[in-house]
């Protein structure tokens, strides 16, 4: 399936009755375009604004779908979730229903979390082998690019994911604590973070970070980035091992 110069507008959202208090990432939030099992798909050049939710969601079994150089803006929650939260995922014996293997490049991703503000421009769950590229981020009141989803040294999914050559900036807008223009979490062999540009990152209090690897982050490389003007600091390590930080530069 192939999803070319479409628009999808104004969808809605209703408030709990008792209402509603944000957790990390707004993750339980569901996309108004929603994959499971969806295989070699992709969205070209789409606009999504005006949504209630999270815009675009590729949750169990959705293997090299591609998202790319879409417009993503005036969202209630966030821009695109790729695979799901729970570990182990509810697979086949075969394995068939691991999420892998997805590409969002060359998007423009701005002015989310308007209704849910924890959102993220993209998150990456329990899932592995995803590129994130080229995209622009920025006017969020949480984390940018977010990267796995296992606390501490546990099993997880999450590896070799590729995030390079995005734009990341004005995050947090000083309203959540504890995010940052990349958020990662859990042991991740084969993760790169490279050639990124963050900046302007501003927390309401503690932790406005513009690399973060959070509880457990381990066996990622993070090189060549460039990352100014954050409030709590350009990179920052919770409790991680075997992580490799080169040449980048951090600065104001």
């Amino acid at each position: 399936l192939r999803f070319r110069g479409i628009a999808f507008e104004y969808s809605d959202w209703t408030l709990p009755e008792k209402g509603y208090v944000d957790v990390q990432a707004a993750y339980d939030i569901p996309g108004v375009v929603r994959g499971n099992g969806a295989e070699d798909i992709a969205i070209e050049n789409c606009d999504f604004r005006h949504h209630g939710n999270y815009a675009v969601e590729f949750a169990r079994g959705c293997r090299n779908v591609r998202i790319q150089g879409c417009e993503l803006s005036d969202i209630g929650a966030g821009g695109v979730k790729i695979g799901e939260p729970a570990y182990p995922p509810k697979v086949s014996a075969d394995g068939r229903e691991k999420t892998s293997g997805n590409t969002v490049s060359d998007c423009h991703i701005h002015h989310i979390g308007e209704v849910y503000p924890a959102a993220c421009g993209v998150i990456i769950f329990q899932s592995s082998g995803n590129t994130i590229a080229h995209n622009h981020i920025h006017d969020t009141y949480y984390t940018g690019i977010s990267n796995g989803w296992t606390w501490g040294y546990g099993p997880t999914n999450a590896g070799a994911n590729i995030i390079e050559y995005n734009h990341v900036h004005d995050i947090g807008r000083g309203m959540l604590s504890d995010m940052g223009g990349n958020y990662n979490l859990g042991v991740q062999p084969g993760t790169v973070i490279r050639n990124n540009l963050f900046h302007d990152i501003t927390s309401h209090g503690y932790g406005g970070w513009g690399i973060y690897t959070d509880e457990g982050s381990s066996h990622i490389l993070i090189e060549n980035n460039v990352v100014y003007r954050t409030k709590s600091g350009g990179f920052h390590q919770h409790y991680g091992r075997m992580n490799m930080v080169r040449n980048n530069v951090f600065a104001y």
